[in-house]
């Protein structure tokens, strides 16, 4: 079976899942990241170097009431506190990455349990796990732009390509997405998520909502992709 190196993952559905059983949006949100370690698991059993996962935007974070912030600052907290000791982790070699305006918009205590997760798996290169908190594709792509028009500044005669332009994103090291999963039964994507990096990805929807996504579900979209031909735009 042919296995995608990246997978990327836009995780719909928690606060939906949750309202339909009279429960706190939180405990979505908590059903939500047990999901992640079940399809994880499956995702490196499978072969997948890189997984992307987008565990909520920027523009999220700043509508929601205070106390649902505090909330999910209360349960990032104590998942990555467990993340940095996870035993898989460290015998996988998993080398953790967070991307976004996670250090402006949550408090310090969750900003220091994600320092300690990044400084516990920063040495391993086997297999990456990318997580998206407080993020924008929009904004990623606005701050590149931005930061290539200050070079050239410098240097006029700037030769502005693609690879300038990746080299100046956020997931610069990562390399582009193969298959993007979205669960929750909504076909689009959201906010321009990884959209320098999902251009040639191919595109897997469920409409079951993301704490329901069960490691069969995953393998099933493993095999639809590889089932798949890739002409990358041609």
């Amino acid at each position: 079976m042919k296995v995608p190196c990246h997978v990327a993952v836009i995780p719909d559905g928690n606060r939906r899942w949750a309202k339909q059983r009279g429960l706190p949006i939180i405990e979505g949100v908590q059903r939500g990241s047990d999901t992640l370690r079940d399809i994880l698991e499956i995702a490196f059993d499978l072969g997948v170097i890189h997984f992307s996962f987008w565990g909520i935007s920027e523009s999220n974070i700043k509508k929601r009431a205070r106390r649902e912030v505090d909330s999910l600052d209360n349960l990032f907290e104590t998942n990555f506190n467990t993340l940095a000791k996870e035993k898989k982790i460290h015998e996988r070699e998993v080398k953790i990455n967070v991307y976004g305006k996670w250090m402006e918009l949550l408090r310090q205590e969750t900003k220091e349990s994600i320092w300690r997760t990044l400084k516990a798996t920063e040495k391993y290169n086997r297999l990456t796990l990318n997580l998206f908190i407080a993020y924008s594709g929009t904004e990623e792509l606005l701050d590149a732009i931005r930061r290539i028009l200050e070079k050239s500044k410098e240097e006029p005669d700037l030769d502005i390509n693609p690879g300038l332009l990746k080299k100046h994103l956020l997931t610069c090291d990562l390399p582009p997405v193969d298959l993007l999963i979205r669960t929750g039964g909504e076909p689009h994507l959201s906010d321009g998520f990884m959209m320098w990096d999902v251009a040639d990805a191919q595109l897997y929807f469920s409409d079951k909502f993301w704490p329901e996504f069960t490691p069969e579900d995953f393998q099933k979209a493993i095999e639809d992709y590889s089932k798949r031909g890739r002409r990358f735009g041609k």
